[in-house]
């Protein structure tokens, strides 16, 4: 029986990594969480065993709508998705495995945040490889109000309370079996809650359909009138492309720098006759908006449209959006174009990029000039001009209550975090006192996020003597260079890249298994359970 009262013990958790001061602990990718665990027991106890452990949890609900019933139905989904188990030496309890009571036991643990998931954390059916890698990645905090902090100060991370992934150091005292279940006893248990914020690369951008299979819109063309009954001027058209990510700096850095991107905006009219001239510019308004969607069941793909997210018995879909930005744009110079003047070019081929879907797509920012409208007519004179639009994520604010804290887009089988960056341009027309219908795009945008400088991945035991041996048996691979040897670069495009021919200066894989292991460290079978492999890397091969 459990034991209650003054009878119970008293655990306490302990940090000793230099956070233990921390309003909420934060760590990210590579991070070793250390401290020990205290047990002091206020009666004579019987403890069986003592488990430590760091885990994640993913929890979700969706409530139910047309239900007949009175009651409020809700469909809810439970993640597992990590549990690290710290190995408690022997001598560490009595050998009959009854405490003292008054007695203060103490027992140290260290875990080191994984890289990602294990495939156990992903068996239900998906569409492709490259979706399962992005559901095996390590999902940072969310919805989790005590750990949405900075500093001591409050943060929202635009999370509904529908969705809640959260990560604990946990520790449990077991004492026995039910006779009736055969489940083990829990006769005290205590948590620490921390805060995660793992280390995201740069994605290829995503693959934009413009269409009703997606939300997004990178492309906009519209009819431009003087008035409501006047006869037509031409049409404006304006497109961008995905910018460069967001990247967050590292978790604990004491002066960041402000997080910003740029967002190119591509502007083209094509007059009616050759007396209509373009249109004077007038607001431009930037707005981030995060997506949070989250299911019972797994989820298949990547979400692309809200609507498949509205109305479901098993899917909802909370958006919050942020004004970041709005200026004026109406000194924005229009370029003349005549066809017939300029010299023919010969187009050059597009590149291409790998998107996260598998499938192959033409960046806008590869093209100059925007695409004629459909009213143009081949031949005639039009008109360009380009907007720099820069993008910065709003920072704290003193005497702000409502700080909104970003996290690291991310795609879970139960939960997803997706940005899109919302542009809106109005202008007027020559001759007119009105103001022309905005024009509205809608851009993906991924926030990624930075390491922490000194993370190093951990070795165990075994794997240094193993090196140790291999560097016995072939001393010439591991021996310093020789007098007189100088490194020199190679020549420039000689075996390096630069952003300009990647399109990102950021790795474009998903990482492979889990690498990092310890000594000290033992993986649980259940659920689910992290085995060392005996191999590298998996090969992810562009789609």
């Amino acid at each position: 029986m459990p034991y209650k009262g003054k009878d119970k013990p008293t655990l306490d958790i302990i940090l000793t990594d230099g956070q233990q001061g921390a309003f909420v602990p934060s760590y990210t990718t590579l991070d070793q969480i250390k401290g020990y665990v205290t047990m002091t027991p206020h009666a004579e106890t019987k403890i069986d065993h003592i488990y430590i452990t760091f885990e994640c949890i993913i929890k979700t609900h969706v409530e139910r709508v047309g239900t007949a019933s009175a009651t409020n139905a809700r469909s809810e989904g439970f993640l597992p998705a990590l549990r690290l188990v710290q190995p408690i030496p022997e001598n560490a309890m009595p050998e009959s495995g009854i405490v003292d009571p008054g007695k203060t036991y103490t027992f140290p643990f260290e875990f080191a945040v994984p890289k990602e998931l294990l495939p156990k954390a992903c068996e239900h059916t998906i569409d492709n490889d490259v979706i399962h890698q992005a559901h095996l990645q390590l999902p940072p905090t969310l919805g989790d109000p005590l750990t949405a902090v900075c500093g001591k100060t409050m943060m929202n991370d635009m999370a509904p309370e529908s969705s809640l992934v959260s990560y604990s150091v946990r520790v449990r005292l077991i004492s026995g079996k039910d006779g009736k279940t055969g489940k083990h006893i829990f006769i005290a248990e205590e948590s620490k809650r921390v805060r995660v914020i793992p280390a995201v690369p740069e994605h290829p951008p995503l693959a934009v359909l413009q269409g009703k299979q997606d939300d997004y819109r990178l492309r906009k063309e519209k009819p431009l009138k003087k008035g409501t009954f006047q006869k037509r001027i031409g049409t404006l058209v304006m497109e961008s492309a995905q910018p460069r990510s967001l990247h967050l700096p590292p978790l604990r850095c004491e002066n960041p720098c402000p997080v910003t991107t740029m967002a190119t905006l591509r502007l083209r009219f094509d007059p009616a006759s050759l007396e209509d001239r373009p249109p004077r510019l007038g607001t431009l308004i930037t707005k981030l908006k995060a997506a949070t969607f989250y299911a019972s069941k797994p989820m298949h793909d990547i979400p692309k449209r809200s609507t498949d997210f509205h109305y479901s018995s098993d899917r909802g879909l909370y958006v919050e959006s942020v004004p970041l930005s709005s200026r004026c744009v109406g000194s924005a110079a229009w370029v003349k174009h005549t066809p017939l003047a300029e010299p023919q070019r010969k187009p050059t081929p597009p590149r291409q990029e790998t998107t996260m879907a598998g499938s192959p797509v033409v960046p806008a920012s590869n093209l100059a000039t925007p695409a004629p409208s459909e009213s143009y007519k081949e031949g005639e004179d039009y008109y360009t001009a380009h907007l720099v639009v820069p993008v910065t994520l709003p920072r704290k604010v003193d005497g702000n209550t409502n700080h909104k804290s970003f996290v690291p887009t991310f795609y879970n089988c139960l939960v997803a975090r997706v940005y899109a960056l919302d542009l809106t341009l109005s202008c007027h027309t020559p001759g007119a006192s009105v103001t022309v219908p905005e024009m509205h795009l809608k851009l993906p945008v991924q926030i990624s996020a930075e390491p922490n400088i000194d993370a190093r991945p951990q070795i165990s035991q075994g794997e240094a003597q193993a090196i140790a041996r291999r560097e016995s048996l072939h001393p010439e691979n591991f021996a310093p260079p020789i007098p007189g040897y100088t490194e020199e670069a190679p020549p420039a495009g000689v075996g390096t890249s630069s952003p300009e021919d990647t399109g990102f200066s950021h790795a474009r894989e998903y990482m492979g298994p889990l690498e990092t292991r310890q000594s000290n460290i033992t993986f649980e079978a259940s659920p689910p359970d992290y085995t060392i492999q005996t191999s590298g890397r998996p090969n992810v091969s562009s789609r």
